[in-house]
């Protein structure tokens, strides 16, 4: 199994763990996400389903999580790295919010 879909997944395949919900836990969550659309076409079905899982649990969590987003300064690293909004896992804060744009977010949620 792809490593970065493991450590994506650990915690949230499930639903969103608990231990996630401390500082630089569940934020970290957003750079295993990064790594996995840069490999997405070399995933199987299986690692794409449970990419998928986790990431429906992200964003039903999204206001639990969107306090660590902005604890974490995400928002730093979104304007240093110039990630861009189609990337939504850098977002949970403006998708928690509602001002996060609807065309951007996966089919799943």
């Amino acid at each position: 199994m792809n490593d970065a879909v493991e450590r994506y997944a650990d915690g949230l395949a499930e639903g969103l763990a608990p231990e996630l919900l401390e500082p630089e836990a569940v934020s970290r969550k957003a750079i295993f996400r990064e790594q996995i659309a840069e490999d997405w076409d070399q995933l199987n079905e299986q690692e794409r389903e449970l990419v998928s899982q986790a990431d429906r649990a992200l964003l039903e969590m999204a206001e639990e999580v969107a306090g660590f987003w902005r604890e974490d300064m995400i928002s730093d690293i979104r304007e240093r790295e110039k990630i861009p909004e189609s990337h939504w896992w850098w977002w949970l804060d403006r998708i928690a919010d509602g001002d996060y744009p609807q065309e951007h977010l996966p089919e799943t949620a």
